[in-house]
């Protein structure tokens, strides 16, 4: 009984040594301070303020119509009509609409071809063109969501004149041309908010990577200076090198996490439809992920200046694999694999799952895979750290 109180005394001992010796030399290192204050502190701000309310309302827009019939009109009245753009330009050809463009006077283009009216009074399928600048995507999302939804409504309104001159009038009509009538409404984002879709995935994306990349830095300057984490475990356990290590990481991201979910999404106004407890819940787990997931790649770290080609080569990565561009439904299986190496993968779906629902139910899944994400990614760093160890030994002799 003895000998397991002094090595669990010794274990806490060592623990916490390794705890203070790793806070001392992350608050020690001044670039690692600057990427757990700047990136931590001023980026989620920084992308909630340039992407404001994550909309353009009236983006100007030329058109070209070559057809000059009723149909085309009415067309350019209702997309002038929408909320998203508005018809600044009406221009005789393309030549002139594209030197608009490119005077960013107009952000895109409506081409209505000459033979659209005659198309449609034969009953034949008529095409409308659209060009928009993407030097954002906000831009082409207004172009498409714009044209859309007009081209919807043109198509049903002309159903119902066809209708109404076979004969069919009033609810018949109607039945006709919607069988099954639906309201739209988006609940969590009725102004389909880019803002919505990107800050959620960021927040919990800089945690990550604000995590990789800081830890990764200052071990990359040990071992530039030709020492290691394990030198401070006295009786070689490496268990306590990772736990003491990490309680150091977590103490810092647990606030970090916090300021970047719940009181930055506050100050922005962007809705968070859960309890702060229920927040914290997840952070709990995901703050764990992303410390042992960083300790256990920074381990192949063996210069500072490398964290840098990382973050260029790893973070769109990471970005698509959390399904925020690209369905997950749709990834190749290859890709789908992939995604699983990362903790953000699971981390930003239950965040927004978290933000909109309101309830830990439902992102149980993703609990589940943050928890085996972590005892794996402990247990790599661990085994990483028993490496690391062996080799200083060796080369200390």
């Amino acid at each position: 009984m003895a000998n397991k109180t002094t090595y669990l005394g010794q274990w806490i001992r060592e623990t916490f040594n390794i705890f203070v010796e790793e806070l001392r030399m992350v608050v020690r290192d001044n670039g690692v301070m600057l990427i757990f204050c700047f990136a931590g502190l001023v980026y989620p701000l920084l992308y909630n303020w340039i992407y404001g309310y994550g909309v353009v309302d009236e983006m100007p827009v030329a058109v070209v119509d070559n057809s000059q019939g009723s149909y085309s009109r009415r067309y350019i009245r209702e997309v002038d009509a929408t909320r998203e753009v508005a018809i600044a330009y009406d221009c005789v050809s393309m030549a002139e609409a594209r030197e608009l463009m490119e005077q960013q006077k107009v952000h895109g283009i409506i081409y209505i071809p000459a033979d659209f009216d005659r198309k449609l009074n034969l009953m034949e399928q008529a095409t409308v063109s659209t060009y928009a600048d993407m030097s954002t995507f906000l831009y082409y999302k207004n172009m498409t969501v714009a044209t859309n939804k007009v081209m919807l409504d043109e198509v049903h309104a002309i159903q119902a004149e066809r209708y109404a001159a076979a004969g069919y009038t009033g609810q018949d009509a109607t039945q006709l041309i919607e069988p099954v009538q639906y309201d739209e409404y988006l609940q969590y984002n009725p102004a389909i908010s880019f803002t919505m879709f990107f800050v959620y995935m960021a927040m919990m994306m800089i945690l990550q990577q604000v995590m990789f990349y800081g830890s990764s830095t200052l071990a990359g300057t040990l071992r530039e200076e030709g020492r290691s984490f394990t030198q401070h475990a006295t009786s070689g356990g490496m268990g306590r090198i990772v736990m003491g290590r990490g309680f150091a990481y977590y103490l810092i991201f647990i606030v970090l996490g916090v300021y970047g979910t719940l009181l930055v999404p506050t100050l922005f106004h962007l809705p968070v439809h859960c309890d702060w407890t229920a927040m914290l819940v997840l952070l709990l787990f995901y703050v764990a992920d992303i410390i042992f997931f960083s300790f256990t790649w920074s381990s192949a770290i063996t210069k500072r200046e490398t964290v840098l080609v990382l973050l260029l080569f790893v973070t769109p990565i990471a970005v698509f694999l959390t399904g925020f561009t690209w369905p997950e439904s749709q990834f190749p299986y290859l890709w789908k694999v992939l995604s699983y190496v990362f903790p953000s993968t699971f981390g930003c779906r239950a965040y927004m799952t978290l933000s909109m629902s309101g309830s830990l139910d439902a992102i149980a899944p993703e609990i589940r895979a943050l928890t085996i994400q972590t005892g794996v990614y402990f247990l790599l760093a661990s085994l990483a750290a028993r490496i690391e160890n062996r080799i200083h030994l060796a080369i200390a002799k």
